[in-house]
């Protein structure tokens, strides 16, 4: 989804608060982003990473005094199938329509993590932005040598 749409759907929850102390917005279109929410005192907050504008990753952090790993793991198997993983402390579904069939062609992941954190992430959009972001570090990082040796040399004169 788009960041609007994102926006308008918190917006017009009266449960829902888009937290603006928190709010990492956006500096331009091509730098990932983060806007929280929550729903107080079930979510502590909901956190909706963008870039490029589209939604690629999703967390939702229960309260576990309401939503404990057991309660949210049942509920999620009933509406996405058996998972992929399952440990004391992780499940993992892969596939948006998920009854997992480990679908490596479905980039859509789900996981519950305990306590009682829910992530939906989108992997083809995560594995381009940290290629993206990694080029930028090499690049500034090379840029940063090439200044310091510079420098160097003119002073060597």
């Amino acid at each position: 989804m788009k960041f609007d749409e994102i926006t308008n759907i918190i917006e017009k929850n009266d449960k829902l608060r888009l937290d603006e102390s928190r709010f990492f917005g956006k500096i331009n279109e091509a730098v990932p982003f983060i806007i929280k929410a929550t729903y107080f005192p079930f979510i502590e907050s909901i956190l909706v990473q963008f870039h490029n504008d589209i939604s690629y990753g999703i967390t939702i952090i229960f309260n576990p005094g309401y939503f404990d790993f057991y309660t949210l793991a049942v509920k999620l198997q009933e509406k996405y199938g058996s998972p992929l993983l399952r440990t004391s402390k992780l499940i993992l579904w892969e596939g948006s329509g998920s009854t997992n069939r480990a679908n490596n062609s479905d980039p859509i992941k789900l996981r519950l993590e305990y306590p009682s954190t829910v992530k939906v992430i989108d992997f083809n959009i995560m594995k381009q932005v940290n290629t993206e972001l990694s080029q930028n570090i090499a690049k500034i990082t090379n840029e940063s040598i090439i200044q310091s040796n510079k420098r160097a040399l003119l002073d060597e004169l």
